[in-house]
């Protein structure tokens, strides 16, 4: 009897080993996800700038994971002989910066197309824009564009 309970006690303790082994191979490394940049990530397939009045819109269309675009800042430098202005040879320097997210008014959304219009500006100056994209994945580097050059019409 005695013999008995002790192989039943050495039974349902190797029972339990097993069963807590399997536990812990079951158990996998969890972590945040983190973004594929390969199909995560968007960029350029054609940005433009123009001037319209005292506005400068400015039209990108993306390719690759646009969906993941989750704010923008816009970059302006006026250029000109006044105080304060860049010039059209010098890097390009913004003195004026508008962070857009995609429910701004400012902000037209239609599938892979971004037209941003951006007012109140000096009518009749020139304008170099460049344009930065957030990704929706904060670990993945913001999109920017080359500066653009906005002459009045």
């Amino acid at each position: 009897m005695i013999l008995q309970r002790l192989r039943a006690s050495r039974l349902l303790r190797l029972g339990a080993l097993c069963l807590l082994l399997a536990a812990l191979a079951g158990c996998g490394r969890r972590a945040w996800p983190e973004p594929k940049v390969s199909e995560d990530r968007f960029r350029w397939r054609a940005v433009t700038a123009k001037r319209m009045g005292e506005c400068v819109v400015v039209d990108c269309e993306l390719a690759g994971a646009w969906k993941n675009v989750e704010s923008m800042r816009l970059m302006l430098e006026p250029i000109g002989d006044a105080p304060g202005d860049g010039c059209a040879p010098c890097p390009f320097v913004p003195r004026i910066t508008r962070v857009y997210s995609l429910s701004s008014a400012e902000v037209r959304r239609d599938m892979n197309r971004l037209v941003i219009t951006a007012c109140g500006l000096e009518p009749g100056k020139t304008y170099r824009v460049q344009l930065l994209l957030n990704n929706t994945y904060h670990t993945l580097q913001p999109v920017v564009s080359e500066p653009l050059l906005a002459a009045p019409q």
